[in-house]
């Protein structure tokens, strides 16, 4: 009776893996050039809208400079007075020619308050800047988990092949000792046949993912990546501290800047209702004599000049109003956000623990189990007591428990990316 040499199939897996280490090593050592902490770096990098957010952040604080400066004085120059039948500027008394300078004075307080708010919308600014870096590097390591969870589907198939070309060779053999059928040489065929057909559609795979990548990273950066490796579990902190940092992310402090900078819009609209004031002083020339035949003597001017809120019901309470219902919109805007994001970390904790349970099952028990199975399907095809579909069959089996291993575990990194995104330390 023919009886499978297992030694033969360890040492044939054993060559089949050489040989594609082999082939692969170029690959390798060019993708080991750009591991993910480095792709998520150039990502952040070359993100055009971190770099606008930054830029409206710099806009604005040069912004607060210039709003927390006094207003500029006013220069003024002309004829006063000049008769239009002569133009002259010795006939009359009253024409000069007359230079003057203004200055307007706000109420106290108004410029420190203009300042203070815009660079409250700076640091908004900032936050949001703060937290697109974050949504960058969350969605750079969801694709990279989808590529590792590809080499790693990969490499099962790649395993499963060379078992599947091993049992072909094993039925050829059984069939030519006439101890075994042609349709188990036929079904080795197929199965090998389909393995192929799944590698194809892992390549397919890879290809979108790689070019998912290469949009936040660049195609050349996307190409060169790796290598790929789905993480080992890690425990998750409490749901209580990360509840507490999700009241510090950059999203909050978004919220919480455009409130401090809304309230302070309602202090200045409160200041401006106050009444401001102008200085004007002028110094007129005067030529020509006068009727004693003296000299005209020269002019000066001083003016003080004074707002008039005679609709203060309807302009000044009326801004100061607004500005107090854009301070509270924001405020209710910011809990209804705070309420979302707790709701979203909260979910994601539970999924997280859920996968984590199912991914440990599948290690410890149902993995062993789907492998027991394997070498006792084959021992007993070894010995005639089973028919070779049985074999193909657990193998199969053991193939998807494997496959659905893998593709928990990368399910579980993802979500726990979400939860570094909502919770993580800053990035």
């Amino acid at each position: 009776m023919f009886v499978f040499p297992e030694w033969c199939e360890w040492r044939q897996l054993a060559g089949a893996g050489c040989a594609a280490l082999w082939l692969s090593l170029p690959g390798l050592a060019a993708a080991a050039a750009i591991p993910l902490a480095e792709a998520e770096r150039i990502a952040v990098e070359r993100d055009a809208v971190s770099q606008q957010l930054g830029a409206e952040g710099e806009a604005m604080r040069e912004r607060a400079v210039a709003a927390g400066q006094r207003a500029d004085p006013r220069l003024r120059l002309g004829a006063v007075n000049v008769p239009i039948d002569s133009l002259s500027f010795t006939d009359e008394d009253m024409t000069m020619l007359e230079l003057g300078v203004s200055q307007e004075f706000r109420p106290r307080g108004v410029t420190q308050l203009a300042r203070r708010s815009m660079e409250q919308s700076a640091a908004a600014r900032d936050a949001l800047s703060a937290d697109r870096r974050r949504v960058v590097v969350r969605e750079v390591r969801r694709v990279w988990v989808e590529l590792a969870y590809i080499a790693a589907a990969r490499e099962l198939l790649q395993t499963q092949t060379a078992w599947v070309e091993q049992m072909r060779a094993s039925a050829r053999a059984r069939y030519t000792a006439g101890e075994g059928r042609q349709l188990d040489i036929l079904q080795a065929g197929l199965d090998a046949a389909l393995l192929r057909e799944q590698q194809l559609d892992l390549d397919r795979e890879e290809g979108m993912r790689r070019a998912q990548l290469g949009r936040w990273t660049g195609s050349e950066v996307a190409a060169s990546a790796g290598p790929f490796q789905l993480s080992a579990p890690s425990e998750l902190l409490p749901l209580a501290t990360l509840e507490d940092r999700l009241h510090h992310h950059p999203r909050q402090v978004d919220f919480e800047r455009r409130i401090d900078a809304a309230r302070t819009d309602t202090e200045l609209a409160r200041l401006q209702s106050k009444p401001g004031w102008m200085l004007d002083l002028s110094y007129g020339l005067r030529s020509g004599e006068g009727a004693a035949g003296t000299s005209r003597p020269d002019m000066l001017s001083a003016m003080v000049s004074v707002d008039l809120p005679v609709s203060r019901a309807n302009r000044q309470s009326r801004e100061v109003n607004a500005a107090s219902a854009d301070a509270r919109a924001l405020s209710q805007m910011h809990d209804d956000h705070l309420r979302e994001m707790l709701a979203m970390l909260d979910e994601a904790y539970v999924v997280a623990r859920k996968t984590g349970d199912l991914e440990q099952y599948y290690a410890h028990d149902l993995l062993p189990l789907a492998e027991q199975s394997v070498q006792g399907a084959l021992l007993a095809w070894q010995t005639n007591r089973v028919m070779f579909d049985e074999v193909v069959a657990a193998r199969k089996a053991a193939l998807e428990a494997r496959l659905r291993h893998a593709r928990l575990a990368a399910d579980r990194a993802q979500v726990h990316y979400d939860i570094d995104y909502l919770a993580g330390d800053d990035l």
